[in-house]
């Protein structure tokens, strides 16, 4: 099926010759016809004329979005001001995310009636506006995220910080009254699947019994997972593996039935799941969360020194047991390990980037020694300093002094 391309508000201001506080006056005044809504702004089909008399304003209604729609608390509502939609079919939406602190590719499938799945390619720390329309009233939503790379943070309004790293789980109702939320590393590719409780109840209950089982309440699994906290974690374990694996490498012509298939298994596991007690949940205040981020920012500007882990919780002040603990919760990995392979990734870019000797490029990343710095490149890469170097020149990258 063909995809039906949208422009901008932006696109459209320079076609019409309008300013873009128009053109969205424009759409919200229902003047445009087939827009669809989504954050703060609109998406205009492709070729469409400007409305006649389109320096007067009009007194119709709001339009709201239609399948895709995104008022405050519908599925596309937490991609907020920064996307742009790029194309649409019947079933499928993709939507580019683009801010001062990175880019990325959203795409958004219907799965019944009441529930929509979006699959996240981010390289960007934030979302804007994503923390507003989550606590945004009115909606009646079960959340269920799935990190497959990279990290979310998020801070509630009482000072605490959750974090969700590679393999894991989470579910959160809509509205959640988040402080802030981030992807620390700028990288995140993961699944959110959004289900609007009241609009999908009916449509499952059918699915169920044609399935011969008992319908699975939605309402039931958000009210027991969610009854002592805001969000219910779940750690990567072979289980969750088997539910989502299956979504991300499905083939596209069978995309579609994996998701609804796949959506029916993740009620049913979610239905029994045991939930944790508290005290045996990670909770980190923004505090030490600041400490260890500050921590990092230090270690990584300073390459050429090796700090101990006293000195590190000497400097900034944080018992050394819950500094281990916070920064790997931060930053998914040990302290040493994660400085370990900021190291090499940075050593890998120096050697394709620049004419320096190796000598020279171990000793900026806190290696005195050739040889040992040799040995743990190859370990991490699987070739040598040197060779790493050959190849990078064969592949076309450029030393430069």
């Amino acid at each position: 099926m063909p995809m039906l391309e949208y422009m901008s508000v932006r696109e459209a201001a320079g076609s019409w010759g309008l300013s873009e506080r128009r053109v969205h006056k424009l759409c919200k005044d229902g003047r445009v016809a087939g827009v669809i809504r989504f954050g703060r702004s609109w998406g205009i089909p492709g070729g469409t004329e400007k409305p006649g008399d389109a320096r007067k304003g009009g007194g119709g209604r709001a339009v709201r979005g239609g399948r895709g729609g995104a008022d405050n608390g519908t599925p596309h509502g937490w991609l907020g001001s920064d996307a742009k939609l790029l194309a649409r079919s019947e079933t499928c939406e993709v939507f580019q995310l683009e801010n001062e602190t990175g880019n990325g590719i959203v795409t958004s499938y219907d799965v019944f009636e009441g529930v929509q799945l979006l699959y996240s390619d981010l390289h960007m720390s934030r979302i804007t506006g994503h923390d507003e329309v989550a606590a945004a009233p009115g909606a009646d939503m079960l959340v269920v995220n799935h990190c497959r790379e990279g990290r979310f943070e998020c801070e509630f309004r009482d000072g605490e910080c959750g974090y969700m790293g590679g393999g894991d789980m989470v579910v959160t109702p809509m509205p959640v009254f988040l402080k802030t939320s981030s992807f620390p590393l700028a990288h995140y590719h993961g699944i959110s699947i959004m289900i609007d409780i009241p609009r999908a109840s009916e449509t499952l209950e059918k699915i169920f019994d044609l399935l011969g089982t008992p319908c699975v309440d939605i309402r039931a699994i958000k009210d027991r997972l969610l009854e002592k906290h805001q969000y219910f974690l779940v750690r990567s374990s072979d289980a969750v593996e088997h539910i989502f694996s299956e979504l991300y490498n499905a083939p596209d012509e069978l995309k579609e039935s994996y998701i609804r298939l796949k959506l029916v298994e993740l009620l049913l596991f979610l239905s029994v799941a045991e939930t944790r007690d508290a005290g045996s949940r990670r909770y980190f205040y923004k505090t030490r969360v600041n400490a260890v981020k500050a921590m990092r920012d230090y270690m990584t500007a300073n390459l050429d020194k090796q700090f101990t882990l006293g000195e590190l919780s000497e400097r900034f002040n944080i018992p050394l047991t819950a500094m281990k603990s916070c920064f790997k919760s931060v930053f998914g990995a040990p302290i040493n390990a994660y400085m370990r392979e900021y190291r090499i990734q940075t050593a890998a870019a120096m050697l394709r980037e620049s004419d320096a000797s190796i000598a020279e490029i171990a000793a900026k990343v806190g290696c005195e020694s050739h040889a040992r710095f040799t040995a743990a490149f190859k370990a991490a890469t699987g070739t040598t300093p040197s060779d790493f170097r050959k190849i990078s020149v064969q592949n076309g990258a450029k030393p430069s002094s």
